[in-house]
């Protein structure tokens, strides 16, 4: 059995450095290796790809150059992109039956009707970032005065002044999902659950508004795991607890990726990264015909969720036994995109 805490993690894209922001080089994948374990129905299920699969698919073993031009890096990308959204159409094809099929559109998706460009959004995957940048596209405001703007604010700002295809006829909602660029972005979700956690469910991080949320969901869930009731924080282990029962508290935030955009229904154009989030955001940018620039997040974000110390120090209070049963509850959100069973600790 693979152990969990030991392996390194690798992540299918690399990222490089471009002029257009400057990122930092990374390596290539490493060979993965292969864990056969019990899926949540029971059967057998091979957890990851082989070694040779994975740098067939994805060809990242190369060391990038550090610099390219705007060409160069358009042709890298949509590699990757066609790369990477290919696995994820064979990941859903292997594993349609165990994912619960689309009723509706995700009403979550944002658009640009200039731009002809779609988003779906996933909670803790630089939503805010993202609905920043749709504000300036909607003319809301300038890109530098809503780069001033507080998270909390532009979290108000984006529910009133950008499109969403729930507010549009089902007719409407069709000429998007077949003309549009339609993007949707994944994330590890061991930092992804870490950071729904910092910042839902500790009263530091929230903001006013969220106060309220962190008390009323620290309640449920003291409540729910048989605890003492008190309004001090969760432990991340107790979240952990919640996550992994049979009918745990559900939330957007701490919700499953694989259904929440439903890849395995929608054709997307491109299914980003968040590992590499400023490369497949420019390139979007690009590739819908935008000349902005995707806006740059703190160097520090406060949840600071993929950071190596935090993520050692949060998981290591989780057991063995309670970290496996928190993959098999996230089984295919690591399958359909391609993580790891390992923590991401490099």
């Amino acid at each position: 059995m693979v152990n969990h805490r030991q392996a390194r993690n690798t992540s299918y894209n690399s990222a490089v450095k471009i002029p257009f922001p400057s990122n930092k080089a990374v390596s290539g994948i490493s060979k993965s290796k292969q864990y056969i374990g019990k899926s949540e129905h029971g059967n057998d299920v091979a957890l990851h790809v082989m070694a040779n699969q994975t740098n067939a698919v994805l060809n990242s073993t190369d060391v990038l150059k550090s610099q390219m031009t705007s060409d160069e890096f358009m042709k890298k990308y949509a590699e990757k992109n066609k790369n990477f959204t290919k696995y994820v159409k064979d990941m859903c094809k292997k594993y349609r039956k165990k994912i619960p099929k689309m009723k509706k559109y995700p009403h979550h998706t944002v658009f640009n009707e200039k731009l002809k460009f779609s988003l779906c959004q996933t909670a803790k995957i630089a939503t805010n970032s993202w609905s920043r940048l749709f504000l300036v596209l909607s003319g809301y405001k300038n890109y530098s005065e809503i780069q001033k703007m507080s998270a909390p604010s532009v979290s108000a700002a984006w529910k009133i002044h950008v499109p969403r295809l729930v507010r549009f006829p089902l007719k409407k909602q069709k000429e998007i999902m077949r003309h549009y660029t339609k993007v949707m972005f994944v994330r590890n979700p061991y930092t992804r659950l870490l950071s729904a956690y910092s910042d839902k469910l500790v009263a530091k991080n929230a903001s006013d508004y969220s106060h309220n949320v962190h008390d009323i969901f620290t309640t449920k869930i003291r409540k729910k795991l048989g605890l003492v009731i008190s309004k001090n924080d969760l432990t991340f282990r107790e979240f952990v607890q919640m996550l992994i029962l049979k009918k745990p508290i559900a939330n957007i935030h701490w919700g499953k990726m694989s259904t929440r955009c439903h890849p395995c229904d929608i054709d997307y154009d491109v299914i980003g990264r968040m590992e590499d989030l400023d490369n497949y955001a420019n390139y979007i940018l690009k590739l819908v015909g935008s000349d902005l620039q995707f806006p740059k997040p703190p160097k520090t974000h406060f949840t600071n969720s993929s950071s190596h110390d935090r993520l050692v120090q949060s998981y290591s209070e989780i057991s063995d036994s309670e970290l496996e049963s928190l993959y098999q509850t996230y089984l295919y959100d690591f399958l359909l995109f391609g993580y790891k069973k390992e923590l991401p600790i490099e």
